[in-house]
């Protein structure tokens, strides 16, 4: 099974940070996290966490939407440049999924397909050359096949564990500046079982976040760190960190879900919760390995009707994601911080 930020199963696949030396720099010894009292709220709340939540930092958000639908965006990742990767189309037969790219203001964009391709689902890009994400292939089966693309060339990668049944199903879903990718397959139970895989060896190192019945890597950081999403055999979905061979769980406080989608440097994650009444909102989580030291910050797009979801958070603290508005269509969205008290 799948729990997951795209969608549900299927129907996901059919509709569900590198590099420049300057940027490489200023991401591996980033700014540290922003103090949360050095910003003022808007457009955010605050709400109890484990211990008392600092004022929130103040965003100013921009809807980013390829003109190739007004219905159906959203925006995976933002490198330390600012460049978005996301797709446009909810995968349908007549809405085919296509990837994108594009820099700052956001008004120019480049479509991305794997050559082929059914439906194409870009999901990562590094400052540099690399990008990453999976595809389904045009066979009647509709197997869906993770890719690389460096410089413009396309290679294919599969787990060597994927079952070998017609229809398989094995993602990419981030990719670093050293040619470390993450990524999962569907194992013949309907289980997602994460790997990391080494690019340039087609080297695969399977991953297992505690007590996960089924779990997704959704990104790795310049440090090599991996965040993602488990579904533990009690049927909790919550987030999860590795770093230094070490996992840590978390849950935003008393959300019925959370989903880790995105990790910067200095190991803020972000992602997404559902709360009791069902509404589902991003979230910026600081000190993710210190229970007793963390601290929540709920995240809602001003326009957003129920549904906020953050995807990627760079060294300068800039978000990315997408979010419903009241007449249920998605957008996608960067989001920058604007001010301090």
């Amino acid at each position: 099974m799948s729990y997951s930020f795209f969608g549900t199963r299927k129907g996901r696949y059919a509709s569900v940070l590198v590099a420049i030396c300057a940027a490489v720099v200023a991401a591996c010894s980033g700014p540290s996290p922003l103090t949360p009292s050095q910003q003022t709220a808007s457009g955010l709340r605050a709400v109890p966490a484990t211990k008392p939540s600092p004022t929130p930092y103040s965003f100013s958000f921009t809807t980013v939407d390829d003109p190739g639908s007004t219905s159906f965006n959203w925006a995976t990742s933002i490198n330390e440049l600012g460049a978005i990767s996301g797709n446009y189309g909810t995968g349908s037969t007549s809405d085919p999924s296509h990837g994108w790219t594009t820099m700052p203001p956001y008004t120019k964009f480049r479509q991305l397909d794997y050559p082929g391709a059914v439906n194409t689902y870009l999901m990562s890009m590094s400052t540099d050359h690399l990008r990453a994400g999976y595809f389904l292939d045009n066979t009647q089966q509709h197997n869906t096949w993770g890719f690389v693309q460096n410089r413009g060339i396309f290679t294919l990668y599969k787990d060597f564990k994927t079952p070998k049944e017609p229809g398989f199903i094995d993602q990419l879903l981030s990719i670093n500046g050293s040619d470390i990718a993450v990524g999962y397959y569907e194992d013949e139970y309907g289980n997602d079982q994460p790997f990391e895989l080494i690019v340039a060896l087609n080297k695969y190192t399977p991953l297992t976040p505690p007590d996960a019945l089924s779990a997704q890597p959704n990104i790795v950081n310049l440090r090599g760190d991996i965040a993602g999403t488990e579904t533990t055999k009690g049927g909790v979905t919550q987030g999860w960190l590795l770093r230094g061979g070490k996992y840590t769980t978390f849950s935003y406080p008393g959300s019925t879900s959370t989903q880790a989608i995105g990790l910067d440097f200095e190991e803020q994650v972000v992602g997404s919760y559902v709360d009791s009444g069902g509404a589902t909102h991003g979230f910026i989580l600081t000190n993710p390995m210190s229970p007793s030291g963390q601290y929540w910050q709920s995240v809602d797009e001003p326009g957003a009707a129920g549904t906020t979801v953050i995807t990627s958070i760079n060294a300068q603290h800039a978000l990315a994601g997408w979010y419903v508005d009241s007449a249920g269509n998605r957008h996608g969205f960067t989001a920058v911080v604007s001010g301090s008290k």
